[in-house]
């Protein structure tokens, strides 16, 4: 409060802040907990926001006998306009029949799964 704060706790931001400040260098919100644990001044931070869980959701036998017979098929009949598959296009056709947008590392591990990864360009456009 008295470096014009509204809190009597820190947060990472307000430190990073007064050290760009006051010395022009920029640390990392990881660093900046680092620095004040080993100060021993973690009771004066507010505690870090909880981490949500991401369930992933796990991809069935069906859906991964669609995924190979999908990329088998041309993209343009599931309404993309290209002639080969690639990881995004698989993670588009793939998020409008599950509905979850899944990562790109995700999806190569699906398309491996149904053994069709090798299907798959990696060319970008």
């Amino acid at each position: 409060m008295a470096h014009g704060y509204e809190t009597e706790l820190w947060r990472n931001g307000d430190i990073q802040k007064l050290i760009k400040e006051k010395f022009g260098v920029y640390h990392s919100s990881g660093h900046v907990r680092t620095v004040v644990g080993k100060l021993g001044l973690d009771h004066r931070m507010r505690p870090p926001k909880l981490r949500m869980e991401k369930k992933r959701l796990t991809i069935n036998d069906q859906t991964l006998a669609w995924v190979a017979a999908t990329v088998k098929e041309s993209p343009r009949v599931h309404g993309i306009d290209a002639d080969h598959w690639t990881n995004g296009r698989l993670r588009t056709v793939l998020h409008r029949r599950v509905g979850v947008d899944y990562s790109r590392g995700y999806i190569w591990e699906i398309a491996t799964r149904a053994g069709v990864a090798d299907l798959l360009t990696r060319r970008r456009t």
